[in-house]
């Protein structure tokens, strides 16, 4: 270990710059769908190691300017290989000007938060295990910035690396996110104090101290058993993978509502009883509730005595100043009738996908053309359970907002459930899908409750409330998934 520190520490320009971008890479194989947690305990002592070797005995001002390259550098690799993905989408949408935006500039902004977490724990840097809880402190004001700050864009947090399995997530329902950012840093940055002279060993023990900590309590949540008295629903969850449907013509509309249709109203497997409730995925509804009153028909024909179904669909909110419409990104729930028994908007849309930042300046400085673009989203302003018959209350997540803690805490007490509805096709099959779904459990074990999740090609699943999965339909197929969802 010494010798690889020396060796690591005395790595200058470019070769140092690679060592760093690709230990951030190397990263991102903790992440699902890999989940090989063992990497960072390659990827994090290389960052550590390399610190050694350029942050001592410089001046303030020296410290800053190389801790923030490190980390940057670190950061960089992170995320462009952790969000390579949100390319197939621009590439979907036609826009290969974008492309370098999206696969580089993005991933090269979101570095400067770990940049700065990096100049921050460069005026702590000394020998031993204080260097590395100076960067686990860091990282934790760096992760909750870029969480917060602005819209917030929490995706792939440092601590999702060290939360691959149900026994390995339960700590988050004490620490939260944040916190536990801090601490996988600190213990899978911790073997580097093996080239450390001195402080190595209360280092070490202190890692070893909060793994055993963390298995233990993953093994004590994991060994109760549910709380008694809770009941059972019957759910469908329809996946319908359109694929090459074509959604721009009233034939193709059309074809696309009598799949969902067709796919909800199969008949149950032999000696199973019809679901309860039947769940369609984000934005699948080819046209607006308010202007198909047929459509609600059919749905009420559909349905038998009893039974409800949510959905998610956009609903009409006006008009913006140039005359272009804009939507509510809601998720409806409608009764045996095809009437809408409740329903919950969007509060957190995606920037740049959902919404334009900073719309109004680009309008006041002329760029008109930028705001002129047609459709739409606009926020709703508090968010809603969705109450269903016979009092199951469902707490909503659309999308993206299942990767914000900040929406699950202290808000779910009188839910009875999760549920999050997605529309990931854009992302294909990539690790875009796989990680929003790993996100998502952890707002289940963060809640203690169940998760039921619905995407438009996947991942469809049902989740109890430490974060197991007890269903799931298969990834970019079509098909409905039945199974129970047991309530607290």
């Amino acid at each position: 270990m010494q010798r690889l520190s020396a060796y690591l520490g005395n790595l200058n320009g470019w070769a140092r710059r690679g060592w760093l971008f690709g230990a951030g890479a190397l990263a991102t194989f903790a992440l699902a769908p890999y989940g090989l947690l063992p990497v960072m305990f390659i990827a994090l002592p290389v960052l550590v190691l390399i610190m050694d070797g350029i942050v001592p005995g410089k001046p303030v001002r020296g410290r800053l300017a190389a801790g923030f390259g490190s980390l940057w550098w670190f950061g960089f690799g992170y995320f462009v290989f952790g969000l390579w993905w949100l390319g197939v989408a621009i590439w979907k949408d036609g826009a290969y000007f974008a492309l370098p935006l999206a696969v580089f500039a993005f991933p090269a902004g979101l570095a400067v938060f770990y940049g700065l977490a990096g100049a921050a724990a460069a005026l702590f840097w000394r020998p031993g295990s204080l260097r590395i809880v100076a960067l686990s402190i860091a990282m934790v004001a760096a992760e909750w910035l870029r969480g917060h700050l602005a819209s917030g864009f929490p995706w792939n947090a440092i601590a999702y690396t060290a939360m691959p399995v149900p026994l390995l997530m339960q700590s988050i329902r004490l620490a939260g996110l944040y916190v536990m950012c801090g601490l996988a840093v600190y213990v899978f940055a911790s073997p580097a104090l093996l080239a450390a002279s001195r402080g190595r060993a209360v280092g070490l023990l202190l890692a070893a101290a909060l793994v055993a900590l963390d298995l233990g309590y993953g093994w004590q949540r994991l060994s109760m058993d549910e709380p008694e008295g809770g009941r059972s629903v019957r759910v469908r969850l329809v996946q319908p993978a359109f694929g090459d449907m074509d959604w721009s013509t009233p034939e193709g509309r059309e074809e696309v509502f009598a799949t969902l249709m067709a796919l909800s109203g199969q008949p149950p497997a032999e000696g199973e009883l019809p679901p309860e409730v039947i769940i369609w995925p984000e934005s699948v509804l080819p046209f607006t509730l308010e202007s198909r009153d047929d459509a609600r028909t059919a749905i009420g024909e559909l349905l038998q005595p009893g039974q409800s179904l949510m959905l998610g669909a956009a609903s009409f909110a006006g008009r913006k100043p140039d005359g272009w419409p804009q939507f509510y990104n809601a998720i409806y729930a409608l009764d045996d009738a095809g009437a809408t028994i409740s329903v919950a908007g969007k509060t957190h849309l995606v920037p740049f996908g959902e919404y334009l930042p900073f719309e109004d300046f680009f309008r006041s400085i002329g760029l008109d053309a930028i705001t002129t673009l047609p459709g739409g989203y606009v926020p709703v302003q508090d968010r809603r359970l969705l109450h269903l018959p016979d009092g199951l209350t469902l707490y909503p997540l659309i999308c993206y907002e299942a990767v914000f803690p900040r929406l699950i805490d202290n808000q779910t007490e009188n839910a009875s459930a999760l549920v999050n509805i997605t529309y990931d096709a854009w992302f294909g099959r990539t690790p875009g899908p796989f990680q929003h779904f790993a996100q998502a459990r952890l707002r289940a074990v963060e809640a203690g409750r169940p998760l039921v999740r619905v995407g438009e090609n996947g991942i469809t699943a049902i989740v109890d409330s430490r974060g197991r999965v007890i269903e799931r339909a298969p990834f970019d197929e079509r098909a409905i998934l039945d199974g129970i969802l047991r309530l607290r």
